[in-house]
């Protein structure tokens, strides 16, 4: 217990080392939390990001190939696994994305972790760490397995791994004090190693694929992994694990199995008599605000130096998909989209008005623009407690001699008229270097297990910045051996001018970058700099899938 006591102190001081950071007003662009914010948020419907669909319903399984198995449970597993390793004493290990290098151990079996990181690969980017899709991942299960009742505060800014980290995940066969050891270790004392397994545990179950040794192997087409559940409501983050466990009913097989030398739960939920458990099956609310508050520091369990971002909150109006294109007249075509959180006050007559201001920061001769939305703009939220947002899109014209610098939404509604500034400061908009996304396209081309990935980046460039270097620079992904994630090198191609446009004051160019990946490999973007005596100026994070194909 002492050393339970000592660690504990030691986590609460590492937790506000790596997440107490002075509260600030969000102001959009935010390089830290945009990716991470939608990904968590955009769920079902326009610009989804797909994540939470692995998730929903909470019994879903994007590997349809074998019964028995939910990626809700899997998800669950893989983050618990990644971050049972940590040492908080020493600062080593936490959510790390290191459990895809340590795949092959025996304290790691079964098919869960390389799948559930191959699917997180997809989400994985130089904005989103592996470490961070894991910790998503995990967050996203309670809150669709508990329809919203437990939503854990997200936060982002963890750090992928490159190698494995040590060994160290509790195994069912190890005696109490090994387990209580080993959570102590992780920053949990008894009370919370019993409310950390309760939580865990009320998902999913015990594969006989996996431990023969604990359940039984079946012959069932409809239970391939010979699943045994923890509780009756498996697909249900609920207190049930809790309340059969107190009644004697429980069909868990880590409490009451056929091997007693694997009962962990049964030695785990006694650890203190049996008291916290009875709490968590008195009471739902208790159970859920019990595993709320645990499951957020272990997911902000994380090794020494990393500085987790504030809770990423939804964002109530923020930009999207802006572009510019230059036309050889002279005008440039103003393109975007505005998403807007839905607070249930919206009007049938709502109208949203875009105040654009040119580069003398007065509104463009075109300004207010009315953007429109429509069906099939919506996008929801799979579950209760999460958000849902319309987005709304426009264009105008505007001359190149004006140009862009930056603008307001104005949102009008029955019983309200309220401008967003961005803090007082307008969104930012600028018109110096700009991805032309009609004439910028990407290809994939498959040569056996890999895929040869090419971008073409096609730049309108203004004139008079005078600058001396262009550039296209490209996160690209590098695999590594004995994990599905990745990590990224920036690699950096010279533009060259190809033309001008009339009498438009901007000139074209442009670059082309290729790099090969194991299979569709993750999310990709790439970045515009440009420098010269005014100044450097860069537009990044256009996704390769927001421009055409070649």
């Amino acid at each position: 217990m002492a050393r339970a006591s000592s660690s504990w102190a030691v986590l609460l001081l590492a937790f506000v080392i790596n997440t107490n950071r002075a509260a600030a007003t969000y102001t959009w662009p935010n390089p830290d939390i945009d990716l991470l914010e939608s990904i968590f948020y955009q769920h079902n419907g326009f610009r989804q990001f797909g994540l939470a669909f692995g998730v929903s319903p909470c019994n879903n399984m994007a590997n349809t190939l074998e019964t028995g198995r939910d990626d809700s449970a899997e998800w669950f597993r893989t983050a618990y696994h990644d971050m049972a390793t940590a040492d908080v004493e020493s600062g080593i290990g936490g959510i790390d994305a290191s459990i895809g290098f340590e795949t092959e151990r025996t304290e790691n079996k079964g098919k869960a972790f390389n799948e559930s990181v191959g699917f997180f690969l997809a989400f994985q980017s130089s904005r989103s760490s592996m470490a961070d899709v894991i910790a998503l991942a995990a967050a996203l299960t309670v809150g669709s397995c508990s329809n919203g009742e437990v939503i854990v505060p997200f936060r982002g800014g963890r750090q992928d791994a490159l190698e494995a980290g040590p060994t160290g995940v509790p195994q069912p066969e190890e005696d109490l004090d090994s387990h209580t050891a080993a959570f102590a270790r992780q920053g949990f004392n008894v009370s919370e190693m019993i409310g950390l397994v309760a939580c865990g545990h009320t998902i999913g179950g015990v594969h006989g694929e996996n431990f023969p040794e604990i359940v039984d192997v079946v012959d069932d087409m409809d239970n391939q992994a010979s699943r045994q559940n923890f509780d009756e409501s498996f697909d249900n983050f609920d207190n049930s694990v809790a309340t059969q466990f107190v009644a004697n009913t429980s069909q868990n097989p880590l409490a009451f199995g056929r091997n007693e030398t694997t009962r962990s739960d049964f030695r785990i939920f006694n650890a203190d008599g049996g008291d916290l458990i009875r709490r968590m099956a008195e009471s739902q609310r208790f159970f859920w605000d019990t595993c709320a508050t645990l499951l957020e520091r272990m997911l902000n369990t994380v090794p020494k130096g990393v500085q987790l971002t504030d809770v990423i909150e939804p964002i109530a109006v923020k930009p999207n998909n802006l572009f510019i294109t230059v036309n050889s007249n002279g005008t440039q075509t103003v393109s975007g989209e505005v998403r807007i959180m839905e607070d249930g006050a919206t009007s049938t007559n709502r109208e949203v008005l875009i105040h654009l201001r040119g580069r003398d920061n007065e509104d463009v001769p075109s300004s207010p623009i009315a953007a429109q939305t429509g069906e099939g703009y919506e996008c929801l939220s799979y579950y209760n407690n999460m958000p849902n947002f319309t987005t709304y899109h426009f264009t105008t014209t505007v001359s190149t001699a004006v140009g862009v610098s930056s603008f307001d939404v104005q949102i009008k509604d029955e019983n309200s008229d309220v401008t967003n500034t961005n803090g007082g400061q307008g969104f930012p908009w600028q018109d110096a270097l700009l991805v032309q996304p009609a004439e910028s396209c990407t290809s994939r081309e498959s040569i056996d297990t890999r895929s040869n990935n090419t971008v073409k980046a096609v730049a309108a460039v203004r004139d008079d910045m005078e600058f001396e270097l262009v550039q296209l620079v490209v996160p690209k992904p590098v695999n590594m051996i004995g994990t599905y994630a990745v990590r990224f090198e920036e690699a950096a191609v010279d533009m060259k001018k190809v033309k001008t446009l009339g009498n438009s004051g901007y000139s074209l160019y442009e670059a082309s970058f290729s790099f090969l990946v194991i299979a569709v490999g993750p999310m990709k973007t790439f970045d515009l700099v440009a420098k010269g005596p005014k100044g450097t100026i860069e537009n990044n994070f256009t996704r390769w899938a927001d421009v055409g194909s070649c």
